[in-house]
């Protein structure tokens, strides 16, 4: 199994991604207030399934991914975009983590 890392050995954090609302002049550098791309782990199967280790929030801090407990087909209704939707278990909470594909990663801000 190969692992596709866009940051190499980071340590681990104890809480969860905070998502806290966004200053209006800091707004959607990527177009989108409520989308955040975040940096992922992840493990690439040789059957082809993906599975996200750890990411990395906006501001630095590095969460493992505790838990998947669910995988599917899904839209973004508040950031927009599609993807595979990984609903995770991260410092016991859990977090909507989208795959939209070619290496590129979101989760929702909370508003």
């Amino acid at each position: 199994m190969g692992v596709y890392d866009y940051h190499h050995h980071h340590e681990y954090h104890e809480a969860a991604p905070e998502s806290a609302v966004m200053d209006p002049s800091e707004a959607d550098l990527q177009g989108n207030a409520w989308k955040v791309y975040v940096e992922v782990t992840a493990r690439f199967s040789e059957e082809g399934e993906i599975r996200p280790l750890q990411l990395v929030w906006e501001d630095g801090r590095k969460y493992s991914v505790d838990r998947i407990c669910r995988v599917q087909r899904a839209a973004s209704r508040k950031a927009g975009g599609a993807g595979i939707r990984y609903s995770c278990m991260i410092c016991g909470q859990e977090v909507q983590l989208y795959y939209e594909g070619e290496g590129r990663w979101f989760v929702t801000r909370k508003g």
